[in-house]
Parts: C-alpha cells; structure tokens; sequence
C-alpha cells in the first residue's frame, strides 16, 4: 500500500524490495499492483460524466459569451476595445460580468482539479495554460481590458465544445460520430486559435493596444500571457495532427491521445508474455 500510494507505477526494483519487505514473491507482487492500479484508474463511466459536464458547459458558456458579443461593436472592430480605455470596472454590463464570473470560476475549478484526476501527458502544459488563463481573466478584469478579454475567452471556447463532443462518443462507443466531430475540431482550432488568435486577438492587444496604453506593465504582462498561450496553441496542434494521421490510416480515435496508459496489463496477459 505504502509503495503505490508513493507511485502508482513502481519500478521492477521496488516491486522486489517490497516483496522482499512482506516475504512474498515477486510474481505475486507484481499481480497485486496491476489489480490495485485497476481500482484506482478511474471508470469510463466516470470519464464520460466528466466529458459531458464539459461539453454541457462549453455549450453553455459559448452559446452565451457568442450572443453577448455578437451585439458589442468592438467585438467587430477590434480597435473599439481600446476606445475610453481604461474602462471602469463598476460600469460593465452585468451580462458581460456573469460571463467572466462563469469562466473564471470554471478554470479555476480546472487547475484544481487538475491534480486529482488522470494524469495526462500534457500535464505541466495544462497546467500553464490555466495558470495563463486564470492570470488574463482576473488582470484584463481588474486593468480595464475586459473587452479583449472577453473575444480571448469565446475565441477558446469553441473548439472545446467539438472535443468534449469527440469524447463523449467514444465513450458511448459511437467511433463514426467521434472521428466527425474530432474532424470539426481540428477546422475549429486550427481557425480561431491558429488564425483567428494571432491575427486578431494578438494584433488587437500587441499592435492596437500598445498604441494607446504605450508601455504599461501590466499591459505587457497580459501580452507575454497572450503569447503563452499561443505557443502552447501550436503544441496541442502536433497532438491533432498526430491524430489526423492515425484516422487517415483508417483507424478510429478510441482515446484521448494525450492520456498516459490507462488500463494496466492483466495478470493473464503477463502471464502469456512469460510463456
């Protein structure tokens, strides 16, 4: 118990200290940790909840941030994001205030979370990007930029609703609808965070806001943030692409190719192997 609360995945070497440690042998070791990392790997059942509460609120968010938005002119005109800058806090429309209240409040339960549940292989880059996230919402909030912060967070939140999508249907085991709405994905990142992010969020902030703002700190901290997250755009996007290739080959996207092996060999299998 001590060994796998330490790490879930021990080494060859630790299994023989602890079987040395409670006088068994190392094969039945090495059955009892494969059958203790099934009990702790979380169920499909599980995932599944987890992927719909996401797409139910990515649906949600966006289909409200959108309507907002689509009604603002600077949302049109990105160089009005800037106009009577810096705004007062305390004047913002109270539907703009609910949308930053959703999101942030929601990224910030992420990043707790983030340490509870399966450990993926982008772990550190999530982590970043939360923490990247969580710092534009409160400071494009309390500096007055609340404009700019509010496109950042719709520009995010489409593609994530065709992810959540693409999850649930594998977990429902419909590989037709998960490699559809996975092929949507991919058009919607590549558009708004590979192209519609640089050239209108970056721009409107970099170029558009440093000719009114000029050199304020704060406002170049919310640049260097801006650019974080669209370094980390174009890692996730290798993911994709790695992905695409694996449909063109005719196979189905059956998991999250981020995810660290989640199902353990059985002992049957390591016996096979053996043999």
């Amino acid at each position: 118990e001590a060994m796998i609360a330490k790490n879930k995945k021990p080494t060859s070497e630790q299994i023989a200290v602890a079987a040395k440690d409670a006088d068994m042998e190392v094969r039945e070791v090495e059955v009892w940790v494969r059958r203790k990392q099934r009990e702790l790997m979380p169920s499909k059942l599980n995932k599944f909840k987890e992927a719909f509460w996401r797409l139910f609120f990515y649906t949600t968010v966006f289909t409200y941030g959108t309507t907002l938005l689509w009604q603002e002119d600077f949302f049109w005109d990105t160089m009005l994001c800037w106009v009577g800058f810096p705004d007062l806090t305390w004047a913002v429309k109270k539907s703009l205030y609910y949308y930053y209240l959703l999101e942030g409040s929601f990224y910030l339960s992420l990043m707790v979370s983030q340490f509870m549940d399966t450990k993926r292989k982008d772990f550190w880059e999530m982590f970043v990007h939360h923490i990247a996230t969580l710092a534009l919402i409160g400071g494009s909030w309390f500096g007055g930029c609340y404009r700019v912060g509010a496109i950042v967070m719709a520009t995010h939140d489409i593609s994530d609703v065709f992810l959540e999508a693409a999850k649930t249907s594998i977990y429902l085991k419909k590989n037709f609808w998960s490699n559809i709405f996975f092929g949507i994905f991919t058009i919607s990142f590549f558009s708004s965070r590979l192209v519609y992010f640089p050239l209108k969020v970056v721009f409107c902030a970099l170029v558009q806001g440093s000719a009114v703002v000029h050199n304020w700190p704060a406002h170049l901290l919310h640049c260097s943030f801006l650019l974080v997250l669209q370094v980390l755009h174009i890692y996730w996007f290798t993911y994709i692409i790695k992905l695409l290739i694996k449909i063109a080959a005719g196979n189905d996207v059956d998991k999250d190719d981020r995810s660290e092996d989640e199902t353990p060999p059985s002992s049957e299998t390591e016996a096979k192997k053996d043999n």
